[in-house]
């Protein structure tokens, strides 16, 4: 994961150019001559990169100071967990460099007067009330041991470091994060306890925050006691829009990178985009807000990058940063925001109540309308229908990809792209085994439809061979689906898969030829799919295919459907279908209604054969089965008088159950099968 709160420390890493500036204070501090304590201060709200420029202050230092006349102390309480920890490592760091530059003979007395120093400010023995109510000890029994008092001994080391010709800058980091009462002890031991000549201290810290912690030990107001302490604040100078702008989309671009890298597809508009970064800014000011949204996005982008649209998943992880409530709101009730299904896109008075809704009572959230008018186009009443186009785009404000913006994962009910791409690639292929076992596995889980609505609004140039490909698979699968399937509903999509196959024939660059190929020698495509075909094709017959390709299908047809004997028209089970399609080629049924007459009565099999073949099945409340025998489809082969004789005449003891049912289902006595 990024992390751009890191702080930058060489200048070359200067992304939010601090190079010049970061120079001349440098110049200013080396340039102070005095011996008594300079206290200064970098102030800045977190993330501004106080850090960083103090870093880059460090360097120039570094870089200018030739004669090595200064030492740096970095010290960052925020790191020690208990005050005097805080004191004994400040102290103990602070005398490891003032004995590394002394050329005094005196060391030893020098380190025993900082021990004994350390010992009068140490808390351990005796407790101390505080402004807050907490209690604070100190080592009384050390102090009695010690002959000289407090003034005296900072007195001696006041000297001591007066005699030095280098002077230690020490620059105390992370201020803001500490509690009130280290906030209060920090200040303290810079102003009346640490004092020392020679040294300069730089604090760093935001002074909103600051200020507010020091008022709960001060009687006066926090900011004017900081006035009293700081002799020179220096405000970390805000970075131009377009630098934070850039070094956002500095971040983003790696982002985009390693996903191409990993050849992980995602969907990225530029127009949308487009209308984000004319508000960016008002969002994005400082490095912290960008290390944020770069958290969220590196960390869940890449899990769901096939499933989202990036500007969309950008702005909702940006909402989620600066307004939880507003992200909540949306994430659980989204009707605010948008309208649920496709078939309401046209509705006015939907659009127009959301738009009400936004104006009347999210008063609240309005710094977050233009946000909210780019992926909930709705809210701005000026919606054209342009920005939600379904698979192609996966806004959140489309109800089939909501859910992903929150969530990692696909829902159950969805296919992922992933998934998605799996079986686009064997719908492509001619290996229909495959594909029969991998579609009816999406089948069984109901998700066909989904499937094929994702394929015919992503696939939009296929190429001959795999329109062909896709063609065959698709009319083969639907008589699969057909014969698994007792759900009636599911029917339907047995015709989606041939509307889709029917509809790519169209885009056939050799249409002709490949038609003919079918009819001529496919069969394991259904009689009744390909009469279909020729009907569907018959309106656009001088767009497409010529004439002379239309007679030769419609003839292939009438010759087939001409040689359907007795013996194999069970291998028709669209037999009550076609008897009403003769016509539309000009064939004769009088050869089947023969064969019909001459063998359905011979015996009992084959006259309950015939009334199987014409059973007809349908649901009822969702739930109940009700099956009967299409009378008016068995009448255009056989006189109904005919088989109503056969019936009176049959011994119903010697008949099988299943023949029984069948009797029962032509006089409707059994309607319902459970």
């Amino acid at each position: 994961m990024t992390n751009n709160d890191v702080p930058k420390i060489n200048i070359k890493d200067d992304d939010l150019k601090f190079g010049t500036y970061s120079s001349k204070l440098a110049h200013n501090i080396l340039n102070y001559k005095d011996k008594e304590t300079l206290i200064l201060s970098i102030e800045g709200k977190w993330g501004s990169g106080k850090t960083s420029l103090i870093n880059f202050i460090k360097s120039n230092i570094q870089k200018i100071d030739i004669d090595r006349k200064i030492k740096i102390l970095h010290f960052n309480p925020w790191l020690i967990t208990d005050l005097e920890q805080v004191i004994n490592l400040f102290f103990k760091e602070l005398m490891k460099i003032i004995l590394s530059i002394t050329t005094t003979a005196k060391k030893d007395e020098f380190i025993k007067d900082i021990k004994d120093f350390i010992s009068y400010i140490s808390p351990d023995d005796i407790k101390v009330g505080l402004n807050d109510g907490t209690k604070v000890k100190y080592n009384i029994s050390k102090r009695l041991k010690n002959e000289k008092t407090l003034e005296e001994v900072k007195e001696k080391i006041n000297k001591y470091l007066e005699k030095l010709d280098t002077k230690i800058i020490i620059i105390i980091d992370d201020i803001d994060r500490l509690t009130d009462k280290e906030t209060e002890f920090i200040f303290r031991l810079t102003k009346g306890i640490a004092d020392f000549n020679n040294l300069i201290y730089i604090l760093l810290y935001d002074k909103d925050v600051v200020s507010k912690s020091l008022q709960k030990f001060k009687s006066e107001n926090g900011e004017s006691y900081l006035e009293k302490i700081v002799q020179y604040p220096i405000t970390v100078p805000a970075p131009n829009r377009i630098t934070i702008k850039n070094l956002l989309f500095k971040e983003l671009n790696k982002i985009l990178y390693n996903l191409d890298k990993e050849h992980t597809k995602y969907i990225f508009n530029k127009t949308l985009w487009y209308q984000l970064t004319k508000v960016i800014n008002k969002y994005i000011k400082t490095i912290r807000d960008i290390n944020q949204i770069i958290n969220i996005i590196s960390f869940e982008y890449k899990y769901i990058a096939e499933e989202v649209n990036f500007t969309d998943f950008f702005i909702i992880s940006l909402i989620r940063l600066k307004n939880y409530k507003l992200y909540e709101l949306i994430k659980n009730e989204p009707n605010k925001f948008f309208i649920y299904t496709n078939e309401s896109i046209e509705n006015e008075k939907a659009k127009k109540n959301i738009y009400e809704y936004f104006k009347n009572n999210l008063q609240e959230f309005n710094d977050y309308k233009d946000l909210l008018k780019i992926i909930f186009p709705f809210i701005s009443n000026q919606y054209s229908g342009a920005q939600i186009d379904g698979h192609k785009t996966k806004s959140i404000s489309d109800i089939n990809y909501f859910e992903n913006y929150f969530s990692f994962s696909t829902a159950d009910d969805k296919i992922s792209m992933k998934e998605y791409n799996q079986i686009k690639q064997v719908f492509l292929s001619s290996d229909y085994k495959k594909f029969e076992k991998i579609i009816l596995e999406v089948d069984k889980n109901k998700k066909s439809e989904y499937f094929l609505e994702m394929f015919n609004q992503l696939e939009e140039e296929l190429s001959d061979t795999d329109i062909e490909n896709v063609f065959l698979n698709s009319l083969n699968v639907m008589k699969k689906i057909n014969s698994k399937q007792n759900d009636f509903f599911q029917l339907n999509i047995s015709a989606m898969y041939e509307n889709l196959g029917f509809d790519l024939v169209k885009k056939h660059t050799n249409i002709d030829e490949f038609l003919l190929k079918i009819y001529q020698t496919n069969k394991t495509i259904l009689l009744n799919t390909k009469m279909n075909l020729f009907i569907y094709l018959k309106d656009d017959l001088n767009k497409i295919i010529n004439e002379t390709t239309f007679n030769k299908l419609k003839d292939i047809l009438k010759d087939e459907l001409e040689n359907i004997k007795f013996e194999n028209m069970f291998n028709y089970r669209e037999i009550p279908t076609l008897v009403y399609r003769y016509d539309l080629v000009n064939a004769s049924l009088e050869n089947l209604q023969n064969e019909v007459a001459n063998n359905m009565f011979e015996n009992n099999i084959n006259f309950f054969k015939v009334l199987d073949l014409f059973k007809s099945t349908t649901i009822t409340n969702g739930v109940h089965k009700s099956h009967s025998i299409y009378i008016d489809g068995l009448k255009q082969l056989v006189s109904i008088e005919k088989v109503e004789d056969y019936i009176r005449n049959i011994n119903k003891s010697s008949i099988k159950q299943k023949e029984k049912k069948l009797l029962n289902y032509w006089d409707f006595k059994s309607s319902f099968v459970y």
